[in-house]
């Protein structure tokens, strides 16, 4: 439900949140709770501790924190913008996931290698090359080199059944209408999907192993991609590592399950992601907006307050000019008396009276009513910000 933007005072905001909990209240105001305690924490509104409701009502005895005396540097009030409804997900995210689905319904886990995605291919052709080389290297330094290198193992049935999977799905997803951003061997792969890039990992699931074997490290020819002391589990597990707002994104091969029958499962969500973060990318930038739109009513409120203040000060410095014209006005007045009954003398080139008149003008120009009530708020008003 919509709720309107509320503005409370500090004073009627320690009423609410002593009467009613935080949560409750929160949701009356269509924010979290955290976000009503940060609004507290703004206007240096005390709120109850936790636990302090379950002791009350179970008649125990609790503390009431009593509200400060705001300083000047804490605002009096706050508007309350209630956080917007989340967005369900877009329709086309689900049929994105069904086309992506129907698509790839051809689509298999390949038995033969002729069969493999040309970026799986390269793979192979990349680990050959790896291997020739190593060998070649070793051949020109010769046995006895302390600097030999072991040589590079050939791909075992893991490797090679991982690389089948890959390739079934690098396949499906092109057919769905994605495209490979990144495939490198590890696993670590990356889509383009809408424009949206989809990190997905497709690797061995791996176990702990509690006792040391001899083939333990030899179930592929690349160690140096998992972490020691880890073997293969025998089964696959692909992951969407992209953050998808909770949306399914790991699939774990089984003894009756693998993962040529979840490809369409698997390509349906990888394309499906494309909408999704498209949609987390407005909610983001919906969200940066109104966090600019707070600032900068924030911003105005400082600003309207920081004018205010000055013109506060320039009314304060008026009393002050209005004090001293009243005081110098006495004291003019005995020098006219005292003045009156001396003989008429020239001090640098001007008369006594001259003197009087020009002192009797700078009182005068300290009058901030000389222009009337009207005029000396006139001045007032164009203070400025900056000025």
């Amino acid at each position: 439900m919509d709720r309107p933007t509320r503005r409370v005072t500090r004073e009627e905001l320690y009423e609410m949140v002593w009467g009613t909990p935080m949560s409750r209240l929160a949701i009356e105001f269509g924010i979290s709770g955290n976000g009503l305690a940060k609004i507290c924490d703004r206007l240096n509104v005390p709120y109850p501790p936790r636990g302090y409701w379950a002791k009350k009502d179970a008649g125990k005895p609790v503390v009431t924190f009593k509200l400060t005396p705001r300083k000047d540097d804490v605002p009096q009030a706050a508007e309350i913008h209630p956080t917007p409804p989340r967005e369900a997900s877009p329709p086309e995210v689900e049929q994105s996931a069904i086309a992506a689905a129907e698509k790839i319904a051809g689509i298999a886990v390949p038995e033969s290698l002729g069969e493999l995605h040309p970026r799986v291919k390269a793979w192979i052709a990349e680990h050959k090359k790896l291997q020739k080389e190593r060998e070649q290297t070793n051949r020109r330094r010769g046995r006895n080199d302390w600097w030999v290198q072991p040589l590079i193992p050939d791909l075992t049935e893991r490797d090679l059944y991982r690389f089948r999977v890959t390739s079934a799905i690098f396949q499906g997803v092109e057919k769905a209408g994605g495209k490979i951003e990144q495939s490198p061997m590890t696993g670590k792969v990356t889509f383009l999907v809408m424009g949206q890039k989809v990190d997905c990992s497709i690797v061995e699931k791996l176990v702990r192993s509690f006792s040391v074997r001899e083939d333990a490290g030899k179930w592929t020819a690349f160690p140096g991609h998992h972490q020691t002391g880890l073997t293969s589990s025998g089964f696959l597990r692909v992951t969407i590592t992209t953050y998808l707002s909770g949306a399914a994104s790991q699939w774990i091969e089984t003894a009756k399950a693998k993962i040529g029958d979840m490809l369409p499962n698997i390509v349906g969500a990888i394309i499906a992601s494309g909408p999704i973060l498209a949609q987390m990318e407005r909610e983001r930038e919906e969200a940066a907006k109104r966090h600019r739109e707070a600032e900068a009513r924030r911003e105005e409120a400082r600003r309207i307050k920081a004018v205010d203040d000055k013109r506060w000060e320039r009314f304060r410095q008026c009393a002050a000019g209005w004090e001293e014209r009243n005081k110098l006005l006495a004291f003019l007045a005995e020098v006219d008396k005292r003045a009156a009954d001396e003989p008429a003398v020239t001090i640098a080139d001007s008369s006594l009276d001259d003197w009087i008149a020009w002192a009797r003008e700078r009182v005068n120009a300290l009058d901030p009513l000389r222009e009337g009530a009207a005029g000396m708020f006139e001045e007032i008003l164009n203070v400025s910000w900056w000025g």
